[in-house]
């Protein structure tokens, strides 16, 4: 009998044979309390600590420099040697930006730092904001997705909504834009999807995936589960040759040329109700990047809105863009984490919490005007594992106060065993392999007795460049391959 004992951290194992499900993937577990305010990275002042009865300056000083009060969003993406950012309707003071949208760019290059931004300006130092010819980008409508092929920088913004109509996103749609940033200019390319067509990618996620680009999106706002497309890189801005994911058959994806034949990849469904396309989700923004540490994809959106408490940020992993993807995990509830009261403005609390700025103020009252939180944009370069814990840094709305926060959580790594990999035989040995962090070491244990009193060591430590630990048991340093051998792995510090 040869078993893999399970054991409490630091030392990561699993149990052989107990999950029919087991991942060739490391699994991620949220760490509970972990999901933490950083710095609020627009205005002033952090409004939060005014209330409070402190002063705490934020890094950038929007307001002193860019004359920017408020914004919401923030997806960025990395473009040569900054990271560009792109925000959603702009409030200034003494300014009606009529809820333009503002980008800049950083060289930070750590989550734990403060985010300086430099937000675009012209030649005149006026802000410069985003302004694609021949569509509208007014209020509710804004830049949420970007990526660089080529040194070419491309943006997807919505447009189209109608607040005069008692459906105002009925008619929105999804236009790729090519943003130059050498003479700060935009040009609007082709529509790339629209609500009345059942569209199924106006607000979106994408990356780069060999030659191609991955767009991952969302229908109709906050009533929506979460798709995927492809297109080939070389025709990204023409769209030829875009397929839609409608599936797994035997762990591999189907395509098709045809949007609305498209499923989705992750369902927004917390409280485990009819399943899609029954159920009722509510995703809002999403973002998605790629772990090379732990070569997984990794998904955060905020959506669960059928109840407040399951209401907020979600997370979600996949060794595929198709997937399978992970259970969703609520990673920031406003009750629960202690955001409502403390940085997020909650009427019903006392205190309630910081208040304003708020945009269009008449119509948000800030002293009632309950906050919320939205738009978890990951920031891909600043994501990092330390010895088993993934940490994940994104920026993240507020409503009241108007503004973007930087957050980051925290995920422990354990390490899962491939079933697929499990082999014996009298004349080589045992052998399994498992999935984990390339930035581990990995020792394996044995015991041929439980419970376990001492476990033995085998000397060689394990390491990986893709992510998968091959160990071979010869028999050689326990003196033979005995009838009854348990194993633990364990990560070194």
């Amino acid at each position: 009998m040869r078993k893999l004992e399970q054991v409490s951290a630091p030392v990561l194992a699993l149990l052989l044979g107990v999950s029919s499900e087991a991942q060739t993937v490391p699994a991620l577990s949220w760490i509970s309390n972990s999901s933490v305010k950083l710095e609020q990275i627009i205005g002033d002042r952090d409004w939060a600590a005014l209330a409070r009865g402190t002063n705490l300056p934020t890094t950038s000083q929007t307001i002193t420099r860019f004359n920017i009060e408020g914004t919401d969003l923030g997806c960025s993406f990395q473009s040569g040697t900054n990271l560009l950012f792109f925000f959603g309707d702009t409030i200034g003071i003494n300014a009606h930006y009529m809820a333009a949208d503002s980008f800049a760019a950083t060289t930070t290059q750590d989550g734990e730092s403060g985010l300086l931004l430099n937000f675009f300006t012209n030649s005149a130092g006026a802000n410069v904001f985003v302004t694609p010819p021949g569509i509208s980008m007014a209020g509710n409508e804004t830049p949420n997705a970007g990526i660089c092929l080529s040194n070419v920088n491309y943006i997807i913004c919505s447009t189209g909504y109608d607040g005069t109509s008692t459906n105002p996103f009925a008619n929105v749609r999804s236009v790729l834009v090519t943003f130059y940033q050498t003479n700060l200019t935009f040009q609007t390319n082709r529509t790339i999807s629209t609500v009345s067509n059942g569209g199924h990618f106006i607000l979106d996620a994408l990356h780069l995936f060999g030659t191609n680009v991955l767009v991952f999106g969302e229908g109709n706002y906050r009533a929506s589960d979460i798709y995927l497309a492809m297109t080939p890189a070389a025709s990204f801005l023409s769209g030829a040759g875009t397929i839609y994911f409608t599936g797994l058959t035997n762990g591999e994806p189907t395509w098709s040329t045809i949007e609305t034949n498209a499923v989705p990849v992750v369902q927004d469904n917390p409280t485990n109700g009819p399943v899609w396309p029954h159920d009722f989700p509510s995703v809002g923004n999403i973002s998605v990047v790629f772990s090379t540490d732990l070569s997984l994809w990794l998904m955060t959106y905020d959506g669960g809105r059928a109840s407040p408490a399951t209401t907020g940020i979600y997370f979600s992993c996949a060794p595929k863009p198709w997937g399978p993807w992970s259970q969703p995990q609520l990673i920031f509830n406003a009750t629960r984490d202690h955001g409502f009261g403390d940085f997020v403005h909650n009427a019903t609390y006392t205190p309630p919490g910081p208040i304003g700025p708020m945009i269009d103020p008449q119509a948000n009252n800030p002293t009632n005007a309950n906050g919320g939180v939205y738009a978890p944009y990951l920031i891909g370069p600043f994501t990092r594992v330390t010895n088993n814990t993934l940490y994940l840094y994104y920026t993240m709305s507020t409503w009241n106060p108007y503004t973007v926060v930087k957050m980051r959580s925290g995920f422990v790594i354990t390490p899962v065993i491939d079933p697929g990999s499990l082999s014996y035989e009298a004349s080589k040995g045992f052998a399994f392999s498992w999935a984990g962090a390339t930035s581990q070491v990995y020792l394996v244990d044995y015991s041929p007795v439980l419970p376990v009193t001492n476990w033995l060591s085998f000397t060689n430590a394990l390491s990986s460049s893709n992510g998968v630990f091959r160990f071979l048991d010869r028999g050689l340093r326990s003196g033979g391959l005995e009838s009854n051998k348990y194993y633990r792995i364990r990560s070194t510090p």
